[in-house]
């Protein structure tokens, strides 16, 4: 690392998955980085206002079930911390109990 400098730019995988966890390493203050969070909470946000129109309970069932999902997968490549995925369990847990329950209404 030259003098004077703060980052650290040298990219040691030059993937799409390198350079993605390359960035969200300079977010990094000791939880992991922020772009997995930001991810999160935009496909979760957008996804709720796409399913709002079927009622807030079956939007919200259908939100948290595939943002725990995409949670999973972002840990998977090493975007969001530990806590983050355990949050995202929990959700996958909870959107899977409402789908549940949405579907027992039907039979």
């Amino acid at each position: 690392m030259a003098e004077g400098q703060i980052f650290d730019f040298t990219v040691n995988d030059s993937s799409l998955v390198g350079l993605i966890q390359k960035i969200n390493s300079f977010t990094d203050v000791g939880q992991g980085g922020v772009l997995g969070i930001f991810i999160l909470l935009v496909v979760g946000g957008i996804l709720f206002m796409m399913m709002k129109n079927y009622g807030n309970e079956r939007a919200l069932a259908v939100t948290m079930f595939v943002t725990s999902f995409v949670g999973m997968l972002l840990r998977l490549i090493g975007l969001i911390g530990d806590n983050v995925f355990y949050i995202c369990l929990i959700l996958f847990v909870l959107g899977l109990i409402l789908l549940i329950k949405e579907a027992e209404k039907f039979e």
